[in-house]
């Protein structure tokens, strides 16, 4: 029997919206060795304790605006620190590319295909969306959009089907 270790926790702001909970499913099943914590009436300081108890080394916060993702913050474990933050400022979940939620399972392999955003690279590393090999179920390219904005689009390699697309502000 295989046990994997929890890496990173995944939860929201309290009561979020269905966007918001499809989006945080989708980074639970994209992102290896993460869990989601549903946060419904606990505090900040009860998650941070959940996830550390769970032996997770980040802690990703996902907040939303008017039912809209709106920031992403990760929360190193060690230091209790902000290790980063992002602005979203767009967002394509597998529904707006009609594609059904169940379609988007957990992958055992998501690669970086090509990375062109300097600023991204020790985020995806930590998030542990670094393999470049060859046998990926999920390809994940990065693109400059100006300075600070970098666009993130996952495809499904055996069908070559995009299904999330992100642009994130530092």
């Amino acid at each position: 029997m295989h046990i994997h270790r929890t890496r990173i926790v995944i939860t929201s702001s309290r009561d979020p919206s269905i966007r918001t909970r499809n989006f945080l499913n989708i980074l639970t099943s994209l992102l290896p060795d993460s869990v989601k914590i549903t946060r419904g009436k606990k505090s900040k300081k009860e998650i941070f304790e959940r996830a550390i108890n769970l032996g997770a080394i980040y802690l990703l916060f996902v907040l939303a605006k008017n039912g809209n993702p709106l920031r992403i913050i990760v929360y190193d474990l060690e230091t209790f620190s902000i290790k980063y933050f992002f602005k979203l400022h767009g967002l394509s979940l597998p529904s707006d590319y009609n594609i059904p939620l169940y379609q988007i399972k957990r992958h055992n392999s998501v690669c970086i295909e090509l990375n062109r955003c300097d600023f991204l690279r020790d985020f995806l590393v930590d998030m542990n969306i670094y393999n470049l090999s060859n046998n990926c179920d999920v390809i994940v390219n990065t693109r400059l959009v100006s300075n600070n904005i970098c666009e993130l689009l996952f495809t499904l390699s055996t069908k070559n089907i995009k299904f999330l697309k992100m642009l994130l502000e530092v």
